[in-house]
């Protein structure tokens, strides 16, 4: 009987010890092996694969400090979920002590937010001590109860801990975007998004927004804008004879107005909540325009002009959280875009003499020409 030839084995059992881990990562979802190219960047490849940039990071810790060409990575498979709130930092547990008869207790405010956290202030307590028990800094402690340095607490005085505002997290030594977001359960990339970041680079007690203000959807969501079926009105406009009668780019900002006020939300894509090149490719798709879905692929359709040749209905792009084209807006005239907003939390109109956007324009796109008038008249007429 003649013995297996191992040694023909071995190579294909190596192969396959190696690439098992890749295509059984998580479960019966297969992930992909990626060489790295000139230029490429987590972004990027995130962007490419559209996984989330913090599965990316997770997946590969050891290329966490940069990747170079010629690395291998491996790119997890998209994952349908839910957006995932944050997850809010609890405060301490609630201790409660007889000295001198007053109670040392972080008690919630009955007249506020469920998220309003209030100490009673004992004998011997200062805002060091306090703050230190609460996980916040006396700095902030002042400012929450609108306090100046030389303030002095009084025994039974009762202090705002937490607020019920969006949560807020002080930036420490060591830490990383990459390690807040995990923290928090929320996507590196969108944290960047909601703190309007052009970079991943931290300072120590940098302020950072863990989640939009919710209040601020909330009460959007609530406006007469969204209350009246806007997608009904939106498909009668068309049918008006003064609609028929308008150029191709006033129907285009027409329908851009339509939508202001409606709430920002990053990855969003209906009126309830919309990011920036989601709203763009809804203008668009109302003229009948198909545009891809984010601003990146945008930005290469189209034709390329300078920023003194605007006219209305051109996009303008900017960088913001990453290298690439990240923002978009629709150009209304006299320097003057409709954008959904991450910092207004809404679909609002800006300037582009703003210093913000001024640093951070790129370039801009024409997409209304005259080809564009047949489909209009066939659509419309």
């Amino acid at each position: 009987m003649k013995k297996p030839c191992l040694h023909l084995f071995t190579p294909l059992a190596l192969i396959l010890l190696f690439f098992l881990p890749v295509f059984f990562a998580s479960g019966s979802e297969a992930a992909i092996a990626y060489k790295v190219k000139r230029g490429d960047s987590f972004y990027s490849v995130a962007k490419k694969y559209h996984v989330s940039l913090n599965d990316l990071m997770n997946a590969n810790p050891s290329s966490a400090k940069g990747m170079k060409p010629g690395d291998k990575i491996i790119v997890p498979t998209q994952k349908k979920e839910t957006h995932k709130k944050p997850k809010s930092v609890d405060s301490p547990k609630d201790t409660i002590s007889q000295e001198n008869g007053i109670a040392d207790k972080a008690i919630e405010s009955s007249n506020t937010s469920p998220r309003d956290i209030y100490h009673l202030v004992k004998k011997g307590d200062n805002l060091s001590s306090i703050a230190h028990k609460y996980s916040i800094t006396a700095i902030e402690l002042r400012e929450l109860n609108g306090l100046n340095k030389s303030a002095k607490l009084k025994t039974g005085q009762r202090l705002l801990v937490k607020s019920s505002g969006p949560n807020i997290y002080t930036v420490k030594k060591g830490d990383t975007i990459w390690k807040i977001a995990k923290k928090y359960n929320i996507d590196a990339e969108e944290l960047m998004e909601i703190n309007e970041m052009d970079s991943p680079s931290l300072k120590t007690g940098q302020k950072l927004y863990l989640e939009e203000d919710q209040s601020v959807i909330a009460e959007l969501q609530n406006n007469e804008i969204l209350t009246k079926n806007l997608e009904e009105e939106l498909k009668n406009i068309p049918k008006s004879d003064e609609f028929t009668k308008k150029s191709l780019q006033e129907k285009l900002t027409l329908f851009a107005k339509k939508l202001l006020n409606i709430p920002y939300k990053f990855g969003g894509n209906s009126i309830l909540g919309i990011d920036c090149s989601a709203y763009v490719k809804k203008v668009y798709g109302l003229l009948g325009l198909n545009l891809p879905r984010t601003a990146r692929e945008q930005f290469n359709e189209g034709e390329t002009i300078d920023k003194e040749e605007l006219s209305m209905g051109d996009l303008v792009f900017f960088r913001t959280y990453a290298s690439f084209p990240s923002h978009v807006g629709i150009y209304l005239g006299n320097n003057l875009f409709i954008h959904a907003s991450s910092k207004g939390k809404r679909v609002k109109v800006d300037n582009l003499d703003a210093p913000y956007f001024v640093k951070r324009f790129i370039g801009a796109k024409r997409l209304l020409n005259d080809e564009n008038k047949s489909l209009d008249a066939q659509n419309y007429n």
